[in-house]
């Protein structure tokens, strides 16, 4: 297992400053933690003072819990909702986390609003989504009707490839840029009711520039004592088994559940932040009390180190079989600086495609 496979995973995907302000690297698929196999969405990524947000459908957040995030592209990223706001009109704002993150789109401030001049130039455009596997689908449709201030209408070009449920969220397109986002599609006649893009961004705008936060629990997560700070999972690569077993759990300081995951793939990948502090560690406690399947413990690890401030660079520091005493394993390695700690998991020590481990603890010299 080597650095560069890691790096694949949660590495940083270059945003070139050149291009003009597209859609394209800003789109995710919304599922639900309890039923991962549904496409239940999807949602607009951008970022704005340095929060990562998506902008999707209320009614899509209704329908997840706790929406599960799939970012685009080769090496697709995973993320969560942290807190959602409704924004009126059937649009909800919702704070990221995970490593989603490390590549959220564009500014707010600075993707265009020229959708009338768009919509002048070309009637014709796509419904841009995500699929399962992170790959783009592209649906031609027609702008049929404008009401110039919130919303418009669409319709397939093509009868025989209709819009389905699980395309709210998507964008409406006209060449390489948004301009509007697909609420719903009526039953009956396939027509789809489009929030057009200026209309939407002034609603984000309005709400983020005016608050602290987008909820009191968002606040409260980000809140940071006075003393050393808490380590915070920010990156993980494989889905829960449902909402209560998530990978934020791990570093949970009440009684949440363990993490219980699926891995389609190993290895299983953990990535945790240190407060935003560069500390001294030299050994992590892997805590398997009270797991659903002990036979999911994790059997093999390898731990990275960063103490990058800017770009992250991956250090391995040590890996091996984990041995479990009582539900507890240690990993124990010379004291070194860090700000981040990836841990990867190579295996479950019943050989199975499950992951379970209720927490992690993060130990000084």
């Amino acid at each position: 297992m080597t650095a560069t496979r890691i790096n694949a995973r949660f590495g940083l995907l270059a945003l070139c400053a050149a291009l003009p302000a597209a859609a394209l690297g800003n789109q995710a698929l919304v599922r639900a933690y309890d039923r991962p196999e549904l496409e239940i969405g999807q949602a607009y990524l951008t970022h704005y003072a340095g929060q990562c947000l998506a902008l999707l459908p209320k009614h899509v957040v209704d329908e997840t819990g706790v929406p599960a995030f799939l970012r685009e592209g080769d090496t697709p990223l995973l993320g969560e909702a942290a807190g959602v706001t409704d924004l009126g009109d059937d649009l909800a704002i919702a704070e990221v986390n995970g490593a989603i993150t490390t590549d959220c789109g564009f500014s707010m401030s600075t993707i265009s609003r020229a959708v009338d001049r768009r919509i002048q130039d070309n009637g014709l455009a796509v419904i841009r989504s995500v699929n399962g596997d992170g790959t783009i689908a592209q649906l031609a449709v027609t702008i049929i009707d404008d009401d110039g201030r919130n919303l418009l209408r669409v319709q397939p070009t093509n009868a025989d490839n209709p819009m389905r449920k699980g395309h709210s969220g998507s964008l409406l397109m006209i060449g390489k840029a948004p301009v509007g986002m697909l609420l719903s599609v009526h039953a009956r006649s396939g027509v789809g009711t489009v929030l057009r893009l200026d209309r939407m961004l002034e609603k984000a705008e309005g709400h983020v520039s005016g608050a602290a936060a987008l909820t009191p629990s968002a606040a409260a997560g980000r809140e940071r004592p006075s003393a050393e700070p808490p380590a915070q999972v920010v990156g993980w690569n494989v889905m829960p088994v449902n909402a209560a077993h998530r990978a934020v759990n791990l570093t949970a300081a009440d009684a949440s559940a363990a993490w219980f995951a699926e891995v389609p793939d190993w290895p299983a990948e953990i990535e945790l932040d240190l407060g935003g502090a560069r500390r001294v560690v030299s050994a992590l406690e892997l805590d398997g009390t009270q797991v659903p399947e002990p036979g999911a413990l994790p059997a093999q690890a390898e731990v990275f180190i960063n103490v990058s401030e800017s770009k992250k660079h991956w250090r391995s520091i040590t890996a091996g079989e984990l041995q479990f005493s009582e539900g507890r394993a240690h990993i124990s390695f010379a004291p070194v600086w860090a700000r981040q700690i990836r841990i990867v998991f190579g295996a479950a020590a019943d050989g199975g495609q499950r992951i379970a481990l209720r927490r992690i603890g993060i130990k000084g010299p």
